[in-house]
């Protein structure tokens, strides 16, 4: 049980507003939870960013195929999950969304996913090929 104590005072003993209250005062359990730990896709994988594709990979174990969402606009990747679940002991719902701006040299047009077995969420778009070449000068004569 926590207790609050004064911030007034150097006493040992309770605060004497909480102590007319109930003598201690218990505080949610939440209060000190680890609440990364509520927050099931909360860190990113492996990201490849090299000279022929970027990648990144996801940890989506948690929620089915048919429960998450990839979007593309423009570079903007935006990756969703939202998971229901319902019985006669109660509801629960978890979601997640993560926004991921693309390599100005990522191909838009030629990005795919998969998702394997255990839950693993692969995203990569090819980079588009770096093309140079000479320009020619071309010299016009004033007229």
């Amino acid at each position: 049980m926590l207790l609050l104590r004064s911030p007034f005072n150097n006493s040992t003993s309770l605060d004497p507003f909480l102590d007319q209250m109930t003598g201690a005062v218990q505080l949610p359990y939440w209060r000190d939870a680890d609440h990364n730990s509520f927050n099931f896709s909360d860190t990113i994988g492996e990201i490849v960013n090299d000279d022929s594709k970027f990648s990144v990979q996801f940890d989506v174990s948690h929620f089915k195929p048919e429960n998450l969402k990839i979007h593309l606009d423009g570079r903007e990747l935006k990756i969703e999950g939202t998971q229901e679940t319902k019985s006669e002991h109660g509801y629960s719902k978890r979601s997640f969304s993560k926004m991921i701006l693309l390599p100005e040299d990522a191909d838009v047009s030629a990005i795919h996913s998969a998702i394997s077995n255990d839950g693993k969420l692969q995203i990569e778009a090819p980079k588009t090929a770096k093309t140079s070449r000479s320009i020619t000068i071309n010299f016009v004569a004033k007229l």
